[in-house]
């Protein structure tokens, strides 16, 4: 379970989050929220990749001190080296964070023919595999996704529907937190929709 207290959060004199609380309880969420209302941003702090202005980030009771090592994410945000092919890129995070070489992701997203074009050359529904495919190789307990149908063909998603099913069965806690503007299929897969 993953909570979320005191978090205050904003840019410039926009004030996205005050004195914000909420605890996510369910194994599998979809949080809900219009465009423009954080849902990005929560994740992004929820990783450790952007800082609140004050709050606390609580993952099954207890703060973490190093989140890259138990928190996956992916995220249109995160700004990948697009001068590198893909097959660059995904080899960095392999030698960086001790994983495997994801052959399995790479065939079920039919991606093997674009490993060697340059990230900025993909198109958005490649971009989008690829960061699926750098955050599901951790295997992380904790794997945030924001918006991870976008831009996704049907069978992509179908397959990514069918990862994130039996993602969690071999991990003694861990959660999923996705974002998406379509929420029904994932809904029949068992998230939980929590509006922001």
């Amino acid at each position: 379970m993953i909570e979320v207290s005191g978090l205050h959060k904003q840019f410039s004199q926009n004030i996205l989050y005050k004195d914000y609380r909420i605890s996510f309880t369910a194994p599998r969420v979809c949080i809900e929220a219009p465009n423009g209302q954080g849902k990005t941003t929560l994740l992004m702090m929820l990783a450790g990749l952007e800082k609140p202005q004050s709050g606390q980030f609580l993952f099954a009771g207890k703060v973490l001190s190093e989140p890259y090592k138990q928190v996956a994410i992916a995220s249109d945000r995160i700004a990948l080296p697009d001068f590198l092919t893909a097959k660059q890129i995904i080899n960095l995070t392999v030698s960086s964070l001790g994983c495997n070489w994801p052959a399995e992701l790479i065939s079920g997203f039919n991606f093997s023919d674009f490993l060697a074009t340059r990230f900025d050359a993909l198109s958005s529904g490649n971009q989008k595999k690829c960061q699926l495919i750098l955050a599901l190789m951790r295997g992380a307990p904790y794997l945030l996704l924001d918006e991870p149908s976008a831009a996704l063909d049907q069978a992509s998603i179908i397959y990514l529907l069918g990862l994130l099913d039996n993602y969690l069965a071999d991990k003694a806690h861990g959660q999923i937190i996705i974002t998406c503007h379509e929420p029904a299929p994932f809904i029949e897969h068992g998230f939980e929709c929590v509006p922001l």
